[in-house]
């Protein structure tokens, strides 16, 4: 790759994160909507029995576990996790490339300041 051509494929790389990103910020909004939803049906006692005032429920961890119950059988949630999970894993990938294009252009620069140098050193001897 040519010097000129990094800062292209480094704005690229930038968009790509960038958009993995928002992707994500996306993700996680549905899953705090459903973990939501659960929660609301919980304290209202929506969900098929009364859950907030089940008898079987009378502490907290009761209600913890009540919760983990129903986003374990949410059809849609561990869907959003598993996409969530993908888009973390595409991004930490682009960011790495775009680190990598970073330092691969500094190197390049800092070699073309060098052969300067060295030109510019021969000429005044």
């Amino acid at each position: 790759m040519n010097l000129n051509e990094y800062p292209t494929a480094i704005a690229k790389l930038q968009a790509e994160v960038f958009d993995l990103d928002q992707l994500i910020d996306q993700t996680c909004t549905t899953t705090k909507q459903i973990e939501a939803e659960i929660d609301s049906a919980i304290a209202q006692g929506a969900v098929a029995e009364p859950i907030a005032f089940d008898a079987a429920l009378r502490n907290d961890a009761q209600r913890k576990a009540k919760r983990q119950q129903l986003l374990d059988e949410h059809p849609n949630y561990w869907e959003q996790q598993e996409i969530l999970s993908q888009y973390r894993s595409k991004r930490e990938q682009a960011f790495i490339q775009l680190c990598l294009k970073r330092n691969e252009f500094s190197v390049l620069k800092l070699e073309k300041r060098e052969s300067i140098a060295r030109l510019e050193l021969q000429a005044n001897s």
